[in-house]
């Protein structure tokens, strides 16, 4: 019998194998595992070059084969001695995948921290993020260091897990909580400062209201505030984030809203789980494209690291997608006649609609065969992955889930994804129209769009839906933001259906089977041509990372380590070289929060600059002193024929804007925000000046003011969030209007006039309300006649596949009743008194 153990041993003891390649060679594998594709052999190989540095970023498209690298990574480190080792994923769902893929390839791995073969350096660890990341953390919370040393580390889907980890360091309470009424009284006046009616709608229980805590008052009452959370740290919300913000509380920021209040940090003080801080390797690995900052900002990864990540050449592999927005094949299609297209596409394959909350999934309802969330997620998924179900609607889930092959033919993403947190939130209204904001949410849409295709192989067709959906992917600025694959994919898609340009939805289906359905001729045509394309595809940006974030991650960093004048100044030299004033006053209210503890005076002049930079960021202590809206220095033709040549390249781009914003002039409760923001750019668009007093200063002016020219101005209330049920207008409603032009005739002279109105459902008032002889009403016949004046308007400007003229322009302002001496008139009415 022949002696094995002697075969290749030589005289010396062998050495562990090292490359993950050749790894992979001596595994005792599924048959499905063939050798590691190009793509991944060419990653393995950076990485095992790059494999000393503490922090690794690996890029791959979707479906590219992530999970046998990251193993194979871990593997090897193994081999070499830097263990434990674990591979962490977003959740369980994920964790059980990793667990059979480490099954079929070989390689040992348990779900169980207390395994002698993890231990012993003998076994990968598979454990979902909330396992490692948690104020009560088998792997060891702050003082009680690291219980369970880690020696290297795999984050899948590390954009996922960031989710999961912001959560971990928040506190969120419900207004039931008897800590949110505590809290609510300690900074009440603080907050009536920043805005009394904000602070009514607060204790009113408004869901749409948002107050943030002024960074001063939150600093000086920081040892109240603890008192106030520790006495109630045994509470189900406190239980397992309190350990890990205790020590940073100072640092953090608070947003009240009339529904609960939330407490987190601008970054995450991750030293707080030291066995990951001290981890001798960190591989993140993560999609394509990604706003890679958050792993400085929350995990206190190395800049220099995450801006040089490992990544194939090209555009590496992806499956076929035809992605397809069908508001700009034609702007008159609406969300009904998509519902009847997905409903006709579900009895013969798999669709899946990703919406961005459980209300928008109500409209889906009628149709849906299943409705997926955290709590049924996996077992959902596993009914598409078996067989044909029909029409899915997947809440809020734009990463983490696998759906390949015929689990879904047709992806629908409707909507933009929206932030959920609070303090999200109140950051997203503070940079709106910027690039971060931009970047943020073309990340979570590309996230969303690689949920259906899992594999080089696979196929999905993908429709893009929603007025500021289409009109986000055809801004300028948003092509550099999608990764080179998905690019040419769009492009395709833009290409297939030039032929059916303007004509109803019900055409695009034969577009769509050519991805759908590879096994026609048609379809091998569409696939050879997008596998040729692919591999002509441009590399695109390395990485995206703002670079202000680095400096940011430092100084909080400094400032948690009381160094708080050194984090004020890191936070300076962040400032240099930003060219976008909205941007620029947020990080001026930062450079802000940090002189405060050094000296208040001057924390105050650098928030007055920052207001000065961008309105919405926080007040300072003395207000801010009205700035008039001046008349537009030119007749309103001339100043809307500027505004859309500075801000559209093409009239296409404006025709999806104007529609995106007319979308926005709706009856809802959930938005009031983005109506009253749609009113300060329609304001803007049709040539007038437009303000929000109410915004911008917080001193009991309207909502909206626009400058019409000739010194006459529209005192604009918006109260779009009323129930629609036909209600009269209060006398609350009456008198705030009453109010707004009272601060109006105090803040301009008796030169200028002004109209009140009031934006309502109803024309309607109670009897015991008092409007003005000149009060005005836009109801709901204005309301919807203006919409459809506005898509008129911008149709006609596209129709003529250039930009018009100045007298163009004001042909159609007149034709549409948007010029100014006829909007009033033909779009809003006088008020009517109910009879007592």
């Amino acid at each position: 019998m022949l002696d094995f153990d002697a075969l290749g041993a030589g005289e010396d003891e062998e050495e562990a194998i090292l490359e993950p390649r050749q790894i992979f060679t001596t595994l005792v594998r599924s048959p499905r595992f063939k050798f590691p594709s190009a793509n991944q052999g060419e990653v393995l190989e950076k990485w095992f070059i790059n494999r000393n540095r503490v922090d690794n970023t690996i890029k791959m498209n979707t479906g590219s084969g992530k999970m046998l690298v990251g193993l194979l990574v871990l593997q090897s480190s193994l081999n070499e001695g830097v263990g434990p080792a674990v591979y962490i994923t977003p959740d369980n769902y994920l964790a059980a995948q990793v667990m059979s893929e480490a099954r079929d390839l070989g390689i040992a791995a348990t779900s169980d921290p207390d395994s002698a073969e993890f231990r012993s350096h003998q076994a990968i660890l598979v454990a979902n993020i909330d396992k490692l990341v948690n104020g009560r953390s088998v792997f060891g919370v702050g003082q009680q260091g690291a219980k369970i040393p880690i020696g290297s580390i795999v984050i899948d889907d590390a954009h996922a897990c960031l989710d999961a980890v912001a959560d971990q360091f928040s506190i969120s309470l419900p207004v039931e909580h008897p800590a949110y009424a505590e809290l609510l009284d300690l900074f009440e006046e603080d907050l009536r400062a920043q805005s009394p009616l904000g602070l009514v709608e607060v204790k009113s229980n408004d869901p749409q209201s948002l107050m943030l805590v002024p960074f001063w008052s939150w600093q000086d009452k920081a040892e109240r505030v603890l008192e106030v959370l520790h006495s109630h740290r045994e509470s189900k919300e406190l239980l397992f984030s309190w350990p890990l913000l205790k020590t940073v509380m100072k640092w953090c920021t608070c947003c009240f809203s009339g529904r609960r209040l939330e407490i987190a940090p601008r970054c995450l003080p991750i030293d707080q789980i030291p066995s990951f801080s001290r981890a001798k390797r960190r591989v993140y690995m993560t999609a394509t494209l990604a706003d890679d900052g958050i792993l400085i900002s929350s995990l206190g990864a190395d800049p220099q690291a995450i801006a040089d990540p490992i990544r194939p050449k090209g555009a590496g592999e992806i499956g076929d997608r035809m992605i397809i927005a069908p508001q700009e094949v034609n702007p008159e299609i609406y969300e009904d006649d998509l519902k009847r297209l997905a409903a006709g596409v579900a009895k013969t394959y798999n669709v899946v609609v990703l919406v961005p909350s459980t209300r928008r999934a109500e409209f889906w309802a009628d149709v849906a065969h299943q409705t997926l969330q955290k709590e049924n997620i996996s077992a959902g998924v596993a009914r598409l992955r078996s067989g044909h179900v029909g029409l899915t609607v997947l809440i809020n889930r734009y990463d983490g889930v696998d759906l390949p092959d015929d689990a879904c033919r047709l992806l629908i993403v409707d909507g933009l994804p929206e932030s959920v947190g609070l303090i999200d939130s109140a950051e997203s209204r503070v940079l709106e129209g910027t690039k971060q904001q931009l970047l943020r949410q073309i990340q979570r849409l590309e996230q969303g769009m690689g949920r259906g295709v899992r594999s080089g192989e696979d196929r999905c067709a993908v429709l893009l839906f929603g007025r500021r959906l289409t009109q986000r992917v055809n801004e300028p600025d948003a092509r550099s933001m999608f990764t080179s694959a998905t690019l040419v994919q769009m492009d395709m898609g833009r290409e297939v259906t030039k032929q059916v340009k303007g004509r109803p939805i019900e055409e695009l289906r034969p577009i769509l089977d050519l991805c759908m359905n590879r096994n026609t001729p048609d379809g091998q045509r569409w696939w050879l041509a997008g596998r040729g394309r692919l591999a002509k595809a441009k590399e695109g940006a390395l990485s995206h990372v703002d670079a202000s974030v680095g400096a940011l991650r430092l100084a909080f960093d400094l400032a948690v380590r009381d160094q708080a004048y050194q984090a004020f100044e890191t936070v300076q030299a962040a400032l240099q070289g930003e060219q976008d004033k909205t941007v620029l006053g947020y990080l001026m209210q930062q450079v802000a929060e940090y002189r405060h503890q050094s000296n208040a005076t001057e924390a105050q002049k650098i928030l007055l600059k920052a207001v000065g930079l961008n309105p919405k960021v926080i007040r300072p202590i003395g207000g801010i002193s009205y700035a008039r809206l001046l008349s537009p220095a030119k007749e309103q033709a001339f100043a809307a024929e500027a505004y859309m040549r500075e801000q559209f390249i093409e009239p296409n781009q404006f025709v999806l804007w104007v529609y995106a914003l007319a979308n926005d002039l709706v009856w809802d409760k959930d938005r009031t925000e983005q109506f009253e923001s749609a009113m300060q750019a329609l304001g803007t668009m049709l040539g007038f000046g437009s303000q929000r007093p109410d915004r911008q200063y917080k001193d009991g002016g309207p909502d909206n003011l626009w400058a019409l020219g000739e010194l006459q101005f529209l005192v604009i209330e918006c109260k779009s969030g009323v129930d629609n049920d036909g209600t009269p207008i209060s006398k609350s409603h009456c008198n705030q209007l009453l109010g707004a032009k009272s601060w109006f005739d105090r803040a301009y002279d008796q030169t200028c006039t002004a109209t009140p109105i009031l934006v309502h459902p109803q024309a309607q008032f109670q009897a015991e309300a008092s409007p003005s002889a000149d009060v005005r009403v836009l109801a709901t016949r204005g309301l919807e006649e203006l919409r459809a004046a506005l898509r008129a308007y911008a149709k006609s400007i596209g129709d003529q596949a250039r930009f018009p003229t100045v007298s163009e322009i004001q042909s159609l302002l007149q034709q549409y009743k948007l010029a100014r001496t006829l909007f009033v008139n033909a779009y809003t009415d006088r008020p009517r008194l109910v009879n007592k």
